[in-house]
């Protein structure tokens, strides 16, 4: 590979926008954790959307299943504000989806916190795939800007049944940013010295 190329694609590879933290549970819970005493949790190394996943009993009945986010998902989340936040999520059994609560996004900070439900619709036995923008107008609200500036907090509710039994999967979680325009032509510009490369040869 040229010189000039290899560096044209270590600076495409830096300038490009990463997730906050990318959960795909491919070794373990990745430090997502569940109130104590409000279910079980199991880290399951294969069958998930892509791989491992984990899967959450409520065995409390009166407690959500709340899934909360690690420290290191925690901090200013400013550069993610126009990003997006997404999960997959399933029913494992058949109890019924009977609780509004699933699909619940909370991100609390000192400023407050912002609550949207990415899951409107109900949940089913399949891997299904929720996302929203972190823009006010996606349903978060004026606060948001404050709360990200330092978020303390990120839970997401896997309560679909009201009661104990419930069983629920989650996997892929991840938070990203929109690229910088700097950064989107930087992309532009690397694509088309690519092409250009390939007309030559």
């Amino acid at each position: 590979m040229a010189p000039s190329l290899r560096a044209t694609l270590i600076a495409l590879g830096s300038a490009l926008p990463l997730a906050v933290s990318a959960a795909g549970f491919t070794t373990g819970d990745e430090g997502w954790t569940i109130p104590a005493g409000s279910g079980t949790q199991t880290w399951q190394a294969s069958g998930g959307n892509g791989g491992g996943w984990v899967q959450i009993e409520d065995i409390d009945g009166n407690t959500d299943i709340l899934f909360t986010a690690p420290a290191a998902w925690l901090g200013n989340w400013s550069a993610y504000a126009g990003g997006t936040l997404s999960f997959d999520a399933k029913t494992v059994n058949n109890a019924s989806v009977d609780w509004s609560g699933f699909g619940e996004v909370r991100i609390s900070g000192p400023g407050g916190s912002v609550v949207l439900d990415l899951a409107p619709g109900a949940p089913d036995g399949q891997w299904r795939h929720y996302s929203a923008t972190l823009t006010p107008a996606a349903g978060w609200g004026p606060s948001l800007a404050s709360v990200l500036a330092t978020v303390t907090s990120v839970t997401i509710n896997g309560e679909f049944h009201a009661g104990p039994g419930e069983i629920v999967g989650f996997d892929n979680i991840q938070v990203t940013a929109v690229p910088e325009p700097a950064s989107a032509a930087l992309l532009l510009g690397g694509l088309g010295l690519l092409a250009g490369l390939r007309r030559r040869r």
